[in-house]
């Protein structure tokens, strides 16, 4: 049977001038840029993680939910199974994201 890490990533567009939010981990010592995201939780639905039911809590900002635009499948190098599903997200002003995970550097 196919099994597939769930995760949901989020864009975050800020209508003010153009603004994308992004965050910096450290992946196998390199520093990468990426989209904040996250695993699909045994407790939570999908809709409610595509929904981004925690993401404004999470980074510290106010978020407008707007739409999904894409769903994809990735395989990571190490031959693991993504099925990924991005959430659109708009903040209408721009704020300070406050890293709320220990793996975000910045």
């Amino acid at each position: 049977m196919f099994k597939p890490h769930v995760t949901v990533y989020r864009r975050l567009i800020g209508t003010g001038g153009g603004l994308f939010l992004v965050v910096e981990e450290t992946i196998h010592g390199q520093p990468r840029w990426n989209h904040p995201a996250g695993h699909l939780k045994a407790d939570e639905t999908l809709i409610e993680a595509v929904r981004c039911v925690n993401f404004g809590e999470k980074a510290g900002i106010h978020v407008q939910r707007h739409a999904l635009p894409r769903i994809h499948q990735w395989i990571a190098p190490d031959n693991t199974s993504f099925l990924r599903f991005c959430s659109l997200l708009i903040c209408h002003f721009c704020v300070t994201a406050i890293p709320q995970d220990d793996d975000i550097d910045r």
